[in-house]
């Protein structure tokens, strides 16, 4: 068994909690698929974000946890109690949303210092329990309130939470129809202040950083001019000579000339790249950094040509992978760039939530930290199967929304749109070349 997390100083800054995220929390909990163990290994870097101080100690196999304490409180932050309801929500909800694909084995070790799948759930819902709080101190201060329209949500969230819970779920976590609506009522205003929050930090964005979260997208054929090696009679890998390579370079510059005019003639463009795209990517997006909403960073040759087209616009640009017949489709995507906004706004947050949990030092309850996460399967739903498929999709839908603020909180990175990517390469080069 794991002891886990005495202080935990999560660098998950916020996140995204929309009002699909808290219905599918509600109606996802008897759901026994998620996402695989692979998945989970691959964005438990980023997702876990901060360091956290991990007491791991092994005991006797432990065969069934200790039921549910409704009235226990789990966590004293800034005041406030957070009753051990909430936090085995969470845990409930995103354990459905891990196993959405299939079963995970929870003992399994994801890390050097022993640290399981199991001890990495239990990290998520201590952040999104601490996230959760920390936005509901500020609702005071942005005047949050929860609208007619809000309470009449929730009321339908509870309706689903309780068609789509066992009563043996409810009996054992603690659920009542009290302390889920406080829960659901604490999501609520979370997700307010979030957006409240981030548009007060967008409006206070400098010109660069308005400028950095633009994103323009770009569709392009690129034909290679690295000169094919021959192999002659003997079975010799022979190099063209320099004036045979120039040659050769010279025909692929008059084929880019001659798809560039007959897409500005009018043919399709897309259909022209299935025909001679040499690039297994066709479409990219970047900011003016030369940096796609993934982190990779695009030469700067094939930025710069990316960036001197108004939308609609064609061109032919050369990088030292080949020529690029470029076109514009959009100077500014605007998807794109809400999202690189939300994300940076979210990310500078990060300082300010950090000290709050330094200045509160969380700790939660006994009962928590003795918690098992075990391999068993989960109640079966007291709701109707298609209810729960249904629910099922919505809540995986929902925690895909989320992931985009969790994880540019958890980079501690200015800007959502720079990732990590820092090698040097072409959006026209093939996805291993260029990521």
């Amino acid at each position: 068994m794991i002891k886990l997390l005495k202080k935990t100083t999560a660098a998950a800054a916020a996140l995204c909690l929309t009002a699909g995220m808290i219905a599918g929390c509600g109606e996802n909990t008897a759901d026994t698929n998620g996402q695989t163990q692979a998945s989970q290994t691959e964005e438990s870097g980023a997702q876990t974000g901060g360091e956290s101080e991990t007491d791991v100690q092994e005991t006797e196999a432990v065969t069934e946890n200790q039921p549910v304490d409704p009235d226990a409180v789990a966590l004293t932050i800034d005041g406030v109690d957070i009753m051990a309801p909430e936090l085995f929500y969470n845990y409930l909800s995103m354990r459905t949303q891990m196993e959405y694909t299939g079963s995970i084995d929870w003992t399994m070790t994801l890390s050097e210092d022993g640290m399981t799948y199991g001890d990495y759930l239990k990290r998520l819902v201590e952040s999104q329990v601490l996230q959760t709080a920390f936005w509901n101190t500020m609702a005071e201060e942005d005047q949050i309130t929860l609208s007619d329209d809000d309470h009449e949500q929730i009321a339908e969230n509870l309706a689903s939470f309780n068609a789509n819970v066992s009563d043996a779920d409810k009996e054992f976590y603690g659920f009542n129809d009290e302390n889920v609506t406080q829960i659901l009522e604490h999501l609520s205003i979370a997700a307010k202040v979030l957006d409240t929050e981030v548009e007060k930090q967008i409006a206070q964005f400098t010109e660069d950083e308005q400028q950095d979260c633009i994103f323009r997208t770009v569709d392009h054929i690129l034909l290679l001019t690295a000169a094919p090696e021959e192999t002659n009679d003997s079975g010799e890998t022979q190099s063209m000579s320099e004036s045979e390579a120039q040659s050769y370079k010279e025909s692929r510059y008059a084929q880019a000339q001659e798809i560039l005019e007959r897409a500005q003639a009018g043919e399709d463009f897309e259909a022209l790249a299935e025909e001679y795209n040499e690039d297994s990517g066709f479409e990219y997006s970047l900011n003016r950094n030369g940096e796609s909403p993934d982190g990779v960073t695009y030469v700067q040759e094939f930025t710069d040509g990316a960036f001197a087209l108004a939308e609609g616009e064609m061109a032919i640009v050369e990088t030292e992978y080949g020529y690029h017949v470029m076109k514009c489709v959009s100077e500014n995507n605007e998807e794109l760039t809400q999202s690189a906004q939300r994300s940076l706004a979210v990310s500078k947050y990060n300082e300010t939530y950090q000290q709050w949990l330094e200045d509160n030092n969380p700790e939660f309850y006994q009962g928590w930290q003795d918690f098992v996460v075990l391999n068993t399967p989960a109640q079966e739903s007291s709701g109707e199967t298609e209810a729960s498929d249904q629910s099922g999709s919505e809540a995986d839908t929902a925690a895909a929304d989320s992931s985009s603020d969790t994880a540019a909180a958890d980079s501690g990175e200015g800007d959502a749109g720079a990732g990590s990517g820092d090698s040097e390469t072409d959006a026209g080069q093939t996805e291993t070349a260029a990521q």
